[in-house]
């Protein structure tokens, strides 16, 4: 055992070394130093185990001696010797870090030994709990955590550093058995936390944990993990309780964020239309993020207003009168978070919307004891579809976290919805294309039928000898064979195969004319008005498809109003820039003329209009509609590079706008073109193809019958080898452009390529498939669309023959049809 002795008189000093030598010399190894700064400098060179001073030293007097020997003897135990038996001064030595306290004249070797032992230690346990206590004061401060201690039984509380900058220093009550910051508690779950630690305390359990909702220092809510340890007595009474708070804040969002995605985007995937998903989506998202009172707002762009789409709350009267009232509104920019959010294109917040007087629905807000709120814009594409707004009964905070968060699941549900309008388009685009296909195919082998039954018809009135009835019934034949090739017109049309002579159009006059004829069809019960832009730009399209799509959409209307009611008639034009989430189909920008039908009849919900553009879809009684009619319009209009828009809403009417390029330039109403003349004496020779056999004698006979030299195949390669085989100059060839093996088209190609002049006419009833090989042939090739008859294959042929010019403009004609 090393000490140090400073003791400025010698013969204590060697009274106290005799002391402590006297028995076991070699226990102790004593160094002495007769002044304060020799011993100061003893300690530089080493650190005893223990420093026996005197506090009347030369160099030093009192206390500012012990300060001096403690400051420098970090390791070493500290002993007080002095001549005085002094209670007060024992107490300032002990207070001033000595660990005891000795009068010299009480001195013996044994009693020094064993307080020099005692007092080392007592220093080693000040210093380990001195360490301790640095350990701890250092681990609150790096800590993010609220530490506490709470003396259970006093109810005073200590709160580290950390734990008063974010929650407060203000729960200073002391309640013995009651936590001082209990009142803190969400109160939504201060009951059931509360009555967990109780449980705790009152059983033999040390350990507590909870999750729960606390109150900062600046009003807002963190979540936390609590996490307690129970200090009891020998008894099993708990008196004391040590904890940590962890702010779980981050980590509870992102799972109720990832739980809001699963539950956002199952509802957008299971969900036929967004009408049927916002429902969910506003419940899911109150419920899992703890709102009260969920919005959607749909944009009318027609109106420039917020429209409220849905609304979801929990069931109960408290907020039943505010979602009535604001169900009703109609939103314009700046008016309320929504339009703010509408406005700005971002999220909008307020704190307490009971504090703006502008708000809508101030007092129903009040009422309901609804205060923060949040809203943010929904958009398809480019463009903002709607606002999700959210109300809770708290008092919000601005949190740029909860902003940010907000914005992501705004611009998730976009996205959602984006795809789920992709995944639509696809789906609708491969039904039209499998229906295009199956009506297509149709189309051609009625149009064979009809070629046959409307040509023999037709020939055969004109036999003479025929009988009044017989005359009758030919007559009802070719009558019901024309309004069977309307329909197939129809559904060419619907699949955009049909074949189409696109012209410079004025629409008000082609309106003008339709509905002039119309009027009788309308009826007396519906108001007819009629608004037309004398500044309308011309269009380029077909004068037949056009009067089509108004008579389709004029007769859809009026059995829309079977008690009558109005029914209007707009055209105008409009500078696009972006496409409207309503369309079925998106526009290029640019310049378009429109036409708009309006009525005042029943209306359709949102189901219907989601298939209203399908074929043989109708929602009239059996038998009074083919479900063709809209479709028709849809593919006519398509067919001319535009779209339709429709707005319906039930027992308030319809609305359909066409939208159709308009022409930059006028080009002029069609020449007039000189029909040719068929005379009775010819001496061309004609090829004439068909792989239908009755169509071909049909022709065979016709053509004949004008005495042209007519040479017949059933199929390309037959037709290809008979040329080459007899070596005839062909004038003509007649042919089907859709064939087994080799098609019309390409017959043609070849037979050019033999006889550059010769000069051809492609029949179909279905045109679609040759379309791009067309396009390579020159002004020599005609089309003749199916069903013909037999003054339309003559003056066809007679035509190709006859004038440059007309295969030139027949070739035109052709280059249009799709």
């Amino acid at each position: 055992m090393q000490v140090l002795l400073i003791e400025d008189n010698e013969d204590d000093a060697a009274l106290i070394r005799e002391a402590l030598c006297e028995h076991s010399p070699q226990d102790v190894l004593l160094t002495w130093a007769d002044r304060l700064e020799a011993g100061l400098l003893k300690l530089a060179e080493g650190s005893p185990d223990a420093v026996l001073v005197d506090l009347s030293l030369p160099d030093s007097q009192g206390m500012d001696t012990l300060v001096r020997v403690r400051a420098q003897a970090h390791e070493a135990a500290v002993i007080v010797l002095t001549g005085l038996d002094n209670d007060l001064v024992a107490e300032k030595s002990l207070l001033h870090g000595a660990q005891d306290y000795l009068v010299k004249g009480r001195l013996t070797g044994d009693g020094l030994k064993r307080a020099i032992r005692y007092a080392m230690g007592r220093h080693r346990v000040e210093q380990a709990l001195r360490k301790s206590e640095e350990r701890f004061h250092l681990t609150c401060l790096a800590t993010r955590d609220g530490i506490w201690d709470w003396d259970i039984t006093s109810g005073e509380t200590w709160f580290n550093d950390a734990y008063q900058t974010v929650y407060g220093s203000g729960a200073k009550a002391r309640e013995a058995g009651r936590i001082a910051w209990a009142d803190q508690i969400h109160p939504e779950d201060r009951q059931s936390i509360l009555a967990g630690l109780s449980h705790t305390l009152e059983s033999d359990k040390n350990l507590w944990t909870a999750e729960y909702r606390f109150r900062r220092a600046d009003g807002t809510y963190a979540y936390v993990i609590d996490h307690g340890y129970v200090l009891r007595n020998y008894a099993g009474t708990p008196y004391r309780m040590i904890g940590a708070k962890t702010d779980i804040s981050d980590r509870r969002q992102a799972e109720t964020m990832h739980a809001v995605q699963l539950t956002v985007g199952l509802a957008l995937e299971e969900s036929v239309s967004l009408n049927e998903a916002v429902p969910k989506i506003l419940r899911a998202m109150c419920e899992l993020q703890g709102w009260t009172l969920g919005a959607l707002w749909l944009v009318d762009t027609q109106h420039s207003v917020l429209r409220c789409n849905a609304l979801w709350h929990p069931s109960g009267q408290q907020t039943e009168h505010f979602a009535q009232a604001y169900r009703t509104l109609f939103l314009r920019q700046d008016m309320g978070m929504a339009g703010r959010a509408w406005k700005t294109d971002a999220p909008a917040f307020s704190p307490d919307i009971v504090n703006e007087a502008d708000f809508p629905a101030h007092d129903a807000a009040r009422e309901a004891d609804l205060h923060g709120a949040i809203a943010f814009p929904i958009h398809t594409g480019k463009e903002i579809l709607g606002i999700m707004e959210f109300f809770t009964v708290e008092v919000l905070h601005p949190a740029v976290s909860r902003m940010e968060r907000i914005a992501e699941l705004g611009a998730m549900i976009s996205q959602f919805l984006n795809r789920k309008d992709l995944e639509r388009q696809l789906r609708q685009a491969q039904k039209m294309e499998a229906l295009g296909r199956m009506a297509g195919g149709v189309a051609h082998d009625f149009n064979n039928l009809l070629t046959i039954i409307n040509s023999w018809a037709e020939l055969l009135m004109d036999e003479p000898g025929l009988t009044s009835r017989a005359q009758r019934g030919m007559a009802q034949i070719r009558e019901a064979g024309n309004k069977a090739t309307g329909l197939t017109r129809q559904l060419l049309a619907f699949t955009r195969h049909q074949v189409v002579e696109r012209q410079s159009l004025n629409l008000n006059e082609r309106v003008s004319d339709i509905v002039e004829l119309m009027k009788r069809v309308i009826g007396e019960d519906i108001h007819l008005v009629l608004t037309l832009d004398p500044t309308l730009g011309r269009i380029k399209a077909d004068p037949g498809q056009i009067e089509q799509v108004v008579m389709n959409l004029v007769v859809n209307a009026r059995d829309a109003m079977p008690h009558g009611g109005r029914l209007e008639l707009e055209t105008g034009e409009v500078m696009i820039s972006h496409s409207d989430p309503f369309w079925p189909d998106p526009l290029p920008p640019g310049p378009y003329v429109t036409l708009s039908v309006r009525d005042t009849g029943c209306g359709m919900s949102a189901e219907t209009l989601a298939h209203v553009f399908e074929p043989f879809f109708t929602t009239k009684e059996l038998g009074k509609g083919t479900g063709l009619g809209l479709s028709t319009v849809y593919g006519i209009v398509r067919q001319s590079s535009g779209t339709v828009g429709i707005t319906s809403e039930v027992g308030k009417g319809t609305s359909f706008t066409i939208y159709l390029p308009r022409l930059e330039e006028d080009t002029g109403a069609p020449r007039a073109v000189t029909q040719p003349k068929v005379t009775s004496e010819q001496s061309e020779t004609i090829l004439l193809v068909e792989d239908n056999d009755m169509v071909r004698g049909l022709a065979h006979t016709v053509l004949v019958a004008q005495h042209y030299h007519v040479l017949a195949a059933r199929s390309g390669e037959e037709a290809l080898e008979m040329v080459r085989r007899q070596g005839r100059h062909i004038a003509l060839l007649v042919t089907d452009m859709v064939m087994p093996g080799m098609g019309g088209a390409q017959l043609a190609h070849e037979l050019q390529t033999l006889q550059p002049d010769i000069k051809v006419i492609l029949t179909s009833g279905y045109s679609g498939r040759d379309e791009t090989l067309l396009k390579t042939f020159d002004a020599q090739v005609a089309f003749l669309p199916k069903p013909y008859t037999p003054e339309s294959l003559t003056k066809a042929v007679a035509s190709a023959l006859e004038s440059q010019t007309r295969q030139g403009s027949c070739r035109d004609t052709s280059s249009h049809s799709t």
